[in-house]
């Protein structure tokens, strides 16, 4: 192009006719365009024939950002768009919009009014010449609208009114657009909207809830990561309840709940309102995490409060990697879609809660009802004399607090029943009574029931599970054989007793609790800690309250009460009539020393009922006969006796040779005399019996 034909404007039209054709022929070329860069090419088509310039420039005015957004059609060959983004004080458009008046620039290295905007312009463009006249439709002021050249020119009077008229007339079709923009704008979001809704109200799970909604905010709100917190109220933290991203490697290093203090989530959840915030913002949030954000890339964000009716559940957040502002309208829209997005998360959290309770009645129902049945054998406390009232007065005195009680005495002496019954005199009587045989269920598949499992966390587990103590939240759990628990497994109980907390099995959040804890053992839990069998820390943690029961022997003046008590239930249960007890049979009854305890008394006295016919009550004295090898009765006299003890040696000696010296299995001494191993070699180093025999 020659110095000539760089002018900025050729030949003008002199007549007032000729300015009127040429404004219809502008007119003409624009109508009916629906784009920016169609507009700007039918106002380059229409004047090219009589304007001649290098560069045809739209700028607009960004009410959100403050900004002036300038859209330019370069010259010659095939037009290309750039854009040149500046705030109002920098860029001589914004002179132009704020003052409404034209600006003629017709030396740009003489100009200092706007240092970085000719700087640009020059090394981008090799302006020299700028001429803008403000482009308004009414009482709308929309920017400006100019011509540049690389030659110097000073336009005349004639040039600028005929410029004046062209922005004039290009001011209704860009109205007409933005209008039309703005129109489609907003349909595109009511139909976002619309879609969120209905996936909201179609998906009740939390991990189909967010993933429902993150495609479809994307398309009306550019974004690079967004989030969805839950307040949690016990923890104080956030609890991440859903992630969406655009396709970003580093999302795994977000997860996880988090504490909101220094972040814009705390703000959000203070005042209830959005907040916007950068990256630049790291002295206003000094959380670790924030600035985690910042060194991950993200360079902006924005956080929506989740406001239910009585509470604000937790936090909407959408991120960018850029600084791009955020507008009043986007913040405005993003508003709406978080209310309703906390209408979906509060029925979606009430699901949740609905159906882990419904997953607990159920688990307890069936709980319940293996516990009645098993309670049908079992009797309640029965007793009157001193070791028994001694009982009584310790329960009455652990019961109303929430002390960890350790039962200890023999097997059958009745520790359930003590523990049930620290339940029913505490406040969390109208809790669950849970219970937990640690030496009936196998090492591998004690954790998951003590503490639950998530599905897939191991083969076999096709669906969630919830463990006892869950189960027991608010009421009490009884750790029966406390003393059979395997070393690996003490630490998690331990931690759960202390901090009432634990995860379930491949599970990862933290579940917390409000459970009293009953143990029970028949062991020397003391001596298993000396042999490193037993965690002393988590003995010490038991052994807050020991509670001793004491074996039948030490209580015979209850045996007579508690013969009555059995005799009754089991007739009742079989539709007998007994209600004769003969004194020699009680007296039978109350001089044995009932190595069983009280559940030997039981089953002696259920078979009793069994072969008894008539009103009066046949003890099988011949089972005792066996048991205890000594007297006309075949029961031996108290314990304490030397007599006594004489005979009950002899009894285990000849058990022993009989078995050819074997204490356990099903020809062992044990069997033979009607008890337990352990309890049969207890009584083998009281009595020193030889100890080639154990």
């Amino acid at each position: 192009m020659s110095q000539s034909e760089s002018t900025m404007i050729g030949t003008m039209p002199a007549t007032a006719d000729e300015i009127y054709e040429a404004v219809l022929s502008l007119a003409r070329s624009i109508a009916g365009r629906t784009d920016l860069e169609a507009l700007l090419s039918g106002v380059r088509e229409s004047l090219r024939r009589i304007v001649r310039f290098d560069h045809l420039g739209l700028i607009l005015h960004d009410a959100d950002s403050g900004a002036m957004q300038g859209h330019i059609l370069n010259e010659p060959g095939n037009p290309v768009i750039t854009s040149l983004r500046m705030p109002v004080e920098a860029d001589p458009a914004g002179w132009v919009w704020l003052n409404q008046q034209p600006l003629i620039l017709s030396n740009l290295d003489a100009e200092t009014r706007w240092p970085e905007f000719v700087s640009r312009s020059r090394a981008e463009f090799g302006l020299s010449t700028l001429i803008l006249v403000p482009l308004t439709a009414g009482e709308n002021r929309l920017g400006a609208f100019g011509f540049s050249s690389v030659a110097p020119y000073v336009p005349s009077p004639a040039e600028m009114e005929f410029l004046e008229r062209v922005a004039t007339e290009f001011a209704v079709a860009v109205e007409g657009f933005l209008a039309r923009q703005a129109a489609v704008h907003e349909r595109d979001r009511l139909a976002t909207l619309f879609d969120i809704t209905n996936a909201l109200v179609s998906k009740l799970a939390p991990d189909e809830l967010f993933s429902a909604i993150g495609a479809q905010l994307s398309k009306v709100i550019r974004h690079d990561y967004s989030m969805l917190t839950v307040s949690n109220s016990d923890s104080g933290q956030l609890d991440l309840y859903g992630l969406h991203s655009t396709g970003l490697a580093f999302i795994d290093a977000l997860k996880g709940p988090f504490d909101p203090s220094g972040m814009p989530a705390a703000e959000v959840l203070a005042t209830g309102k959005p907040v916007v915030a950068y990256a630049t913002d790291i002295e206003r949030y000094p959380s670790p995490i924030f600035g985690k954000f910042v060194a991950l890339g993200f360079r902006s964000v924005c956080s929506l409060p989740l406001v239910a009716p009585n509470r604000t559940l937790g936090t909407l957040a959408l991120c960018r990697m850029t600084e791009d502002a955020w507008s009043g309208e986007d913040i405005a829209f993003l508003v709406q879609v978080a209310n309703q997005i906390a209408i979906a998360v509060e029925n979606s959290l009430s699901y949740r809660e609905l159906a882990e309770m419904k997953e607990r009645l159920a688990t307890e129902k069936l709980y319940l009802e293996d516990e009645i049945r098993f309670d049908n054998n079992i009797g309640n406390m029965v007793g009157q004399g001193l070791a028994f009232q001694s009982i009584l007065k310790s329960l009455q005195i652990v019961a109303p607090t929430d002390s960890t009680v350790l039962v200890l005495g023999e097997t059958g002496t009745g520790k359930e029943l003590v523990a049930r019954a620290i339940h029913e005199l505490s406040p969390r009587r109208k809790g669950s009574f849970v219970k937990v045989n640690c030496a009936a269920i196998p090492a591998s598949l004690l954790e998951s029931e003590l503490f639950g499992h998530e599905k897939g966390s191991f083969t076999g587990a096709v669906a969630q599970k919830i463990g006892r103590f869950e189960l027991a939240h608010k009421g009490t759990l009884f750790l029966d054989e406390i003393g059979e628990l395997p070393l690996e497994l003490q630490p998690k109980l331990l931690r759960a007793i202390q901090d009432q907390e634990f995860e379930r099995v491949g599970g990862t959040r933290t579940i917390r609790t409000d459970v009293r804890f009953v143990a029970a053992t028949n062991r020397d839990l003391k001596a298993m800690v000396d042999e490193n069998e037993f965690r002393a820390d988590l003995y010490y943690r038991l052994h807050v309250f020991p509670l001793s029961v004491p074996p039948l022997r030490e209580r015979r003046e209850d045996i007579p009460l508690l013969t009555r008590y059995f005799v009754q239930k089991h007739a009742q249960r079989m539709g007998r009539a007994i209600d004769n007890i003969p004194a020699s049979a009680m007296e039978s009854l109350t001089r044995y020393d009932w190595p069983g305890n009280i559940r030997e008394l039981q089953n002696v006295l259920e078979r009793s009922v069994i072969l008894t016919h008539g009103n009066t009550l046949q003890i099988a004295l011949s089972d005792l006969g066996q048991t205890s090898r000594s007297g006309v009765s075949g029961v031996p006299g108290p314990r304490g006796s030397k007599a006594s003890q004489a005979t009950e040696r002899q009894a285990i000696i000849k058990a022993l040779e009989d078995a050819n010296g074997q204490v356990g299995g099903p020809d062992g001494a044990a069997t033979r005399l009607g008890m337990k191993r352990t309890t049969l070699q207890s009584r083998m180093r009281k009595l020193n019996i030889a100890r080639q025999y154990r």
